[in-house]
């Protein structure tokens, strides 16, 4: 009797394991295959996913990837990271070491080297960089142009979603501002400095703002706004690629052509620096720049072949997110999914 109550205790227990180790297995399969959850740490993609926000992202059948989606990545500069609190992701390896050259990077680098102590270094592959959300406005094949915050994809404008935000010149009707009445119309909070403050000292009818295009749209029809314009950022600093040909700001870049797997495009002197990591480091080969020519796995070369798809992102929080236009293209290799629901 008492055998037989063991041998069902032990049977129970053996099935109580295998469904357990089941469902984990299944969890596993769709956690890492399918579909996942994510936490929005930062506020890139204000408002259209808020801050603290949680989305699900499809890892399954999300290819291929069209302009307007929402992505989930692999940080592409992130192969390389100073493994200390103040630096990984938030200052980048290959930033900093413009910032010490002073725009050489071979210069920043030897500093770095020979400082170990200051600058301990991480080799990370790629699926253990950090994850990035973006919107893709620029897919493998298109030529993409930003002039004065608007965007243009093979030479058409497209506009941004009603959701994104950026700062704007407002210049009112002169009415009081009415900080229950903004807020729950325009969703600006008056009394924080970082979405409105007057356009100079004493100004009581312009403002610079940071709207939603929805906003922007609603003050105009309402009346309370006269005149609104964008505030453009005319800053250079950081900004992709960082030579001296291509004079981009964080508001006005391109034309640059994104690169598409299997297309050729000749290699020149001013196009070098736009995709000189996308050949060496995203697809593998030696390539360096001597006397006016280019060396491609030591054979001079006027042209080159993609071997991978790439893609332009960018935030909806137009001057708060690290983006494209700081560090390049995403690579399809560095993709994890495509956002389908925001929680």
């Amino acid at each position: 009797m008492k055998q037989g109550s063991s041998r069902r205790r032990f049977l129970g227990l053996w099935i109580g394991i295998s469904i357990a180790v089941i469902l984990f297995g299944v969890w596993f399969f769709i956690r890492t295959y399918v579909v996942a959850a994510y936490n929005v740490p930062t506020g890139a993609m204000e408002k259209t996913i808020p801050v603290k926000s949680k989305v699900l992202v499809s890892r399954m059948g999300y290819l291929p990837i069209k302009r307007g989606d929402i992505v989930v990545f692999h940080f592409p500069a992130g192969d390389t990271v100073i493994n200390l609190p103040d630096y990984q992701s938030m200052r980048p390896y290959y930033d900093v070491l413009r910032e010490l050259g002073r725009g050489n990077v071979d210069s920043g680098r030897q500093i770095v080297l020979a400082d170990p102590e200051n600058y301990p270094l991480d080799i990370r592959p790629v699926n253990k960089r950090e994850n990035y959300l973006k919107r893709c406005i620029g897919v493998a094949g298109d030529t993409l142009e930003m002039r004065d915050e608007i965007v243009y994809i093979n030479g058409r404008e497209h506009a941004w979603p009603s959701e994104a935000e950026t700062y704007f010149h407002v210049v009112t009707n002169g009415q009081p501002l009415d900080e229950a009445n903004i807020k729950a119309r325009y969703g600006v909070d008056i009394t924080n400095a970082e979405e409105v403050r007057p356009a100079g000292a004493g100004n009581t009818t312009e403002f610079e703002m940071l709207l939603t295009w929805k906003a922007r749209e609603k003050m105009l029809k309402d009346g309370f706004a006269r005149e609104i314009s964008t505030e453009i950022d005319d800053s250079s600093y950081g900004v992709f690629p960082y030579d001296g040909g291509h004079r981009w700001t964080r508001d006005n870049y391109g034309p640059l052509w994104v690169p598409k797997a299997g297309a050729s495009m000749q290699l020149t002197a001013l196009n070098y620096p736009i995709y000189e990591r996308i050949i060496r480091t995203y697809e593998g080969n030696k390539l360096e720049m001597r006397d006016g020519k280019i060396y491609l796995n030591g054979r001079e070369e006027t042209k080159y072949t993609f071997k991978m798809n790439y893609y332009w992102v960018i935030g909806d929080n137009l001057h708060g997110s690290q983006d494209s236009r700081y560090w390049g293209f995403v690579p399809e290799d560095h993709l994890i999914g495509k956002v389908s629901s925001i929680l």
